[in-house]
């Protein structure tokens, strides 16, 4: 079908879904909510954005036509959140039976498609979404010719977490291609929300919640603090690309057949662990909780916290990376529960010892496509010397702080490369800083797979690397 275009226009899209609904929050969405409602106001840095390229053949009615699908597809593309005084003030979900999408669309005429693509996403992104009268998706198609090249998304977090975007992402490619491809739709909030409500999650929520309750009084209060107490948030940031970090923690993932993801999160705890001088270290994972088949594709806020509690030891890395891949599991085991109930929890555990909560150390590995790629040939030390030497520090734009949050950690790229953003109070890393930091990481990676030293041997030969420095560091015993 053509469908003739303007050099800009709008076209509205109608919907139809195969019910409508409302409930409570879940337990992602809570989650969401909890972080939305203390940004301020009109910030819109929590929305995502994702671009689809648009093969040969298509038209505007075609990608018209695949829209509507996607969003009678999955529910939260088609959900208000209202505030209800009668949920604890806490907003509803309402799924919309039926509704209106506007679409823009952008004629590229002489200018680039990509340009024209980050343009119109960077307009759709920079405007808050009122979550509770605005359907949470907004698009733009990019047309050359009046064909379409590029389909912009921009989705609120409060609807989808980055996981999701994924998702929704790859099927509007398939129903662009091939729309018989697409498998069943996932469990949807509303189904998940049934889910929180049974004896049987509520069995996982308790175990949790013990779980929680256990390690916080148990950590050194260095890992709960809020420093804060000391005055405002004084938060650095910055960023490193590498392609020696990636390349040694790809060679250290095959040699201990785990996955890269997990020696990068196990070797940040680390470095935390032998920065303060402590041998019980905590990292508050950000974690997607996709662990059944039902929720492998769930389109929505699913995200929870999960808290890693690791030990370092005397023992060779390899026998480190063992030992904290088992408390992965322990803690990815302990990341379902009500959000709000868990902080009541925590402030209480936390007040008993005397400790002001809510300065975490974050991780959050937000990577979008595919995973890391395999290691190949191990590199010689000239080698990885030579790529070191290649490596970017910079510091990246910013215009939010992190809630306080002592250090927070960012996971953008582990393929070719690793982009790593780090914001980090100063006071925590004092008296090195986040960009610091981000650099020992890299030389931790590569000492580790050049000589398999444990916790302890490292902490020395760190301690000796910073010392050239001239900064002094505290050395586990």
């Amino acid at each position: 079908m053509s469908h003739p275009v303007r050099a800009f226009q709008r076209v509205t899209v109608a919907f139809r879904a195969p019910y409508g609904d409302r409930g409570s929050l879940t337990w992602g969405q809570t989650a969401i909510w909890e972080v939305l409602r203390w940004l301020p106001p009109g910030d819109a840095s929590l929305n995502l954005l994702a671009v689809c390229e648009v093969e040969p053949g298509r038209d505007v009615g075609d990608v018209l036509a695949a829209v509507r699908a996607l969003v009678e597809r999955h529910d939260a593309l088609h959900t208000l959140f209202p505030m209800d005084d009668q949920d604890g003030g806490r907003p509803v979900q309402v799924v919309l039976r039926s509704g209106e999408l506007e679409v823009a669309v952008h004629e590229t005429g002489t200018r680039n498609p990509g340009t024209v693509a980050a343009y119109a996403g960077a307009r759709l992104r920079d405007l808050p979404f009122d979550i509770g009268g605005e359907l949470p998706l907004r698009v733009a198609v990019v047309t050359t010719g009046g064909v379409p090249v590029r389909v912009v998304l921009v989705v609120s977090h409060m609807a989808v977490d980055g996981w999701s975007l994924k998702i929704v992402r790859d099927d509007l490619r398939t129903l662009l291609s091939v729309p018989a491809a697409l498998g069943p739709v996932a469990e949807q909030p509303l189904g998940r929300l049934a889910y929180e409500r049974s004896e049987r999650a509520r069995l996982r929520e308790r175990r949790a919640f013990g779980y929680w309750a256990e390690a916080v009084r148990e950590l050194p209060r260095v890992w709960l603090e809020d420093l804060r107490q000391g005055g405002e948030a004084r938060q650095d940031w910055s960023e490193i690309r590498s392609r020696a970090l990636s390349r040694a923690v790809r060679e250290l993932a095959a040699r201990a057949s785990v996955t890269p993801g997990m020696v990068l999160q196990a070797t940040v705890a680390l470095l935390l662990g032998l920065y303060k001088g402590e041998e019980d270290v905590a990292l508050r994972l950000i974690v997607s909780t996709r662990f059944k088949p039902e929720t492998r594709r769930f389109v929505g806020a699913f995200n929870q916290n999960a808290l890693l509690r690791l030990r370092l030891r005397h023992e060779s890395f390899s026998g480190f990376l063992s030992h904290a891949g088992r408390a992965a599991l322990a803690a990815y085991s302990t990341c379902e529960y009500d959000p709000v109930r868990l902080e009541e929890l925590v402030a209480r555990v936390t007040g008993e010892r005397g400790i002001g909560t809510d300065g975490y150390c974050f991780y959050n590995d937000i990577r979008f496509d595919a995973p890391a790629p395999p290691a190949g040939h191990r590199l010689s030390p000239a080698e990885y010397d030579a790529l070191m030497g290649e490596t970017e520090l910079v510091e990246p734009p910013h215009d939010t702080d992190q809630k306080g949050a002592t250090f927070f950690l960012y996971v953008h790229e582990l393929s070719e490369r690793a982009v790593l953003t780090l914001c980090a109070d100063r006071r925590f890393l004092a008296p090195r800083g986040p960009a610091d930091f981000l650099s020992d990481l890299e030389w931790l990676a590569v000492e580790a797979l050049r000589t398999d030293a444990g916790p302890l041997r490292l902490a020395e030969a760190l301690a000796r690397r910073q010392r050239g420095d001239g900064a002094e560091v505290t050395v586990l015993r």
